[in-house]
This record gives C-alpha cells, structure tokens and sequence, in this order.
C-alpha cells in the first residue's frame, strides 16, 4: 500500500515527559518548564483525486470536504478572507477523540470524520509521520494540549494525542494565573508560525480547564519567480466598483492554465522536491463582480474538474502584491453547521475527563503574504474547553490578469489536500 510521501509536512513535536497516575483511568500532567444559489449536497466521496493509502485518503478528503463547507458559511460575510481548513480540522479531531454520544455524532458528521477509530487514528499518523520528505519548502505543522494544573484527564486520551496527533502534553495553571497560561500558549504559537500568529488566545477565565492547539507555518518561493523590476502600481477593481493603485507583479511564462465562460484558472506551482507538489491555484471570474457566483459553486466536485482541467499555456500572469491577517472565532459557526452540542452544558467529552466540560470557543487566526518571490502563510487554531455545570486572448499568449476579487487556494496536487483556501477583494488588506 502507498505510503503518503506527497504531503510534505513538517511536525514540531517536545518531549511531554512522564505521567503520572491519576486514577479511575485518569491522569495528571506534570509541569513543564516555560518555553447565494445553493449547491448540491456533498459528499468525502466528491474529493480531489488522492494517491495515498484509503485511509489517509479519508481523512485528506474529510478535510477537504470540511474545509469547502466552513469556507462557504465564512464566505457569507465581507471583505478578504483566509483560513487553514486543515488547521481547524486537526484540531477539531482531536477534541472529537475526547467526544461520546451525541457530542461525538454530531462533531463527526460536521468534519465527516471516518468512522473506523483504529483506520481513523492512523491516517492522521501516517499524515504526520510521512512528513519531512521535501526539499525547498518550509512547512511545519504542531499539535499542542494544555491542561489545567491538577485537572484529571484520561490516560488513554493523552496516549491518542500523543501517539496518533503527534502531540505535546503541557500543564498551565488557568485557575490561579490564566494571564500567564495565556503567555504561554501565545509564546507558542508565535514561535511555531515564525512569529505570525499573535496573540492566539485572550481572556481566559479561572473556569478554562483545557486548550487544544494547532499551528502550522507555510513558506515558499515560486517555481517561476516574478521580477521586482517588473512590479508596477496597477489598478484594482473592488466589489463596490472603486478602482483602486496597488502594486501589480507581471511576468510571462507557461503556467497551467484552464478557462470557461464564466472564469479563469491558473497555478502558480511552489519549488519542491520530488515528494511534494504544492501550488497556489487562483481561480479568477471573468466578471468584476462574479466572485459570488463562483464561490455559490465551490464544492469538492467543482475543484476536482476544474484542476483536472489546467493544461500547459504559455501565459502573460499580472497579480496583486498581497499581504493581511484573519482573526474568525467559528463557535457560532461551527453551530450553525451542526455542531451544536458541544459547546452546551450537555456536551459529554466523557472520553476526556469525567468532570464535565464543554467548548467555549474555537479561534482560528491566519497570514498569508504573496510577493514576486513566493508566499508565506501561517495559521493557528485554538479549541477552548471550559468547566460547565451539569480573459483576452492574443495569437501569442493568454492573459491572466487579476485586477478584481479572486478566490486563491494552496493544494498540494500529489494528495489533494486543501492546506489554505481563501478570497482577495481588497489587495490593501
């Protein structure tokens, strides 16, 4: 059976140290020292083509799948936006891993989980194992869990994190210093994304018994890199229809290129080895305002028929010089997606703790930065658990040129997983 080689993910793993026997199952963690027009329904089944092994390829297209729904509920707002669906998934996994009963049925049905617990489990390890096999991209993906100083956890549930998420187990004390817990994990997620997520979690009460954490951390340079001297203030139409001077890179080249009536495609693939394959693909409407219209069709088959038809062109690319960051807090919209109970005092993570506890809040904070040597993207996602009571053409070459709002996602093709997705509508941020 393939091994996942094409993922290419970087994990950050710190030694957690021993546990120590809580009882009834439990255990506590020892200090650490500081350091529009609906689409139809969709299914894991409508992903992108995936060369991994069958389970691995579940969780790749659970992913995927998720990652499209939340994207479109996200997408109902205004302005640039930018997510790491993977990051939100990773993290969403492992507090399902701690879920029972109607908790856990409606947390799998919203991320569509597999689930076959032991091929569930493993497809992620085989994700994170398999990491580390490429050259010229930078990309580093951490689990983190923070416990309350004392809190009893299951045994078996930190063995799951560590063993299968790859995770670091880490105690604070929320109770007596939450201003410090949140330093800590701050300082963390800061140093995981090369210092571009701030500030991943604030306000934490006296009651915050427990704090899952991703982080991942994306960087590089562009196969056919763009030339400085070839960047020049360019306009940039909005969805309001102000015209707008932004700095607009050019160069020709052959990119895969793939149009219709209603839009443009093209990928702009990253240097790597031969073990990864990822690419920013921009999918550009041929209307200034058409943005709506494609992301009402944004769905795992549209992507799945639009990459398998980007052909080899030779292109003449004009694209916005970008840079913004994204801070969500998706409770409300994880609710209104289904997961409801969670984040209620009826929420049973029995597989966690015994002591009742429910989800106050999940934030999900991003940067993406595109210039004429590559792109930088980091984000980092924090699940927050809280004690509870009971185009114009040439004969020479196409012309892309994305002077008005675009979706833009980073893939990587080899196993389809969808690492970043996201919308430019305002290149000034």
């Amino acid at each position: 059976m393939r091994r996942l080689l094409a993922l290419a993910l970087v994990f950050v793993v710190i030694a957690s140290g021993c546990i120590a026997n809580g009882g009834n199952g439990t255990s506590t963690v020892p200090q650490n020292p500081p350091s529009g027009t609906p689409t139809p329904p969709m299914t894991k089944n409508d992903v992108l083509d995936l060369t991994q092994t069958e389970e691995a390829g579940d969780v790749v297209g659970a992913s995927n799948l998720f990652g499209i729904e939340l994207y479109r509920e996200l997408s109902k707002g205004n302005g640039n936006l930018f997510i790491s669906p993977f990051s939100v998934f990773t993290a969403m996994a492992m507090a399902y891993e701690g879920a029972r009963g109607e908790t856990a049925e409606e947390m799998g049905s919203v991320l569509h989980l597999p689930e076959n617990e032991t091929l569930r489990r493993e497809a992620f390890r085989t994700l994170l194992l398999d990491a580390g096999r490429h050259s010229g991209i930078e990309l580093r993906i951490a689990n983190a869990l923070w416990v309350q100083k004392d809190y009893p956890v299951r045994e078996d549930y930190l063995d799951t994190i560590r063993r299968y998420y790859l995770g670091e187990v880490r105690e604070l004390d929320f109770r007596g210093d939450s201003k410090g817990a949140e330093r800590t994990i701050n300082e963390w997620a800061e140093e995981t994304t090369n210092g571009r997520i701030k500030n991943l979690v604030s306000g934490l009460t006296p009651d915050t018994r427990l704090i899952i954490t991703n982080a991942v951390y994306f960087k590089a340079n562009w196969t056919l890199r763009f030339s400085p001297d070839a960047t020049h203030n360019g306009t940039f139409t909005l969805p309001s229809g102000e015209r707008v001077t932004v700095p607009m890179m050019n160069r020709v080249g052959k990119f895969n290129y793939a149009e219709t009536d209603e839009l443009q495609a093209l990928e702009m693939p990253y240097e790597g080895s031969r073990f990864s394959n990822f690419s920013m693909v921009i999918i550009l409407p041929k209307k200034t305002d058409g943005l709506g219209k494609i992301e009402e069709k944004l769905s795992p088959q549209f992507l799945k028929g639009l990459l398998g038809s980007l052909k080899p062109e030779e292109v003449d690319v004009t694209v916005p010089k970008f840079r913004f960051e994204g801070e969500y807090q998706l409770g409300g919209t994880l609710r209104r997606m289904g997961m409801r109970k969670a984040f209620t005092d009826r929420a049973d993570f029995s597989g966690i703790s015994e002591e009742p506890i429910a989800i106050s809040e999940v934030v999900h904070k991003t940067f993406i930065s595109v210039a004429e040597n590559g792109t930088e993207a980091a984000a980092a996602t924090a699940v927050i658990f809280t004690a509870v009571s009971a185009p114009v053409e040439t004969p020479e070459y196409k012309v892309f040129r994305a002077d008005h709002p675009f979706l833009f996602l980073i893939v990587d093709r080899d196993s389809g997983l969808v690492l970043f997705i996201g919308r430019l509508v305002d290149p000034r941020g």
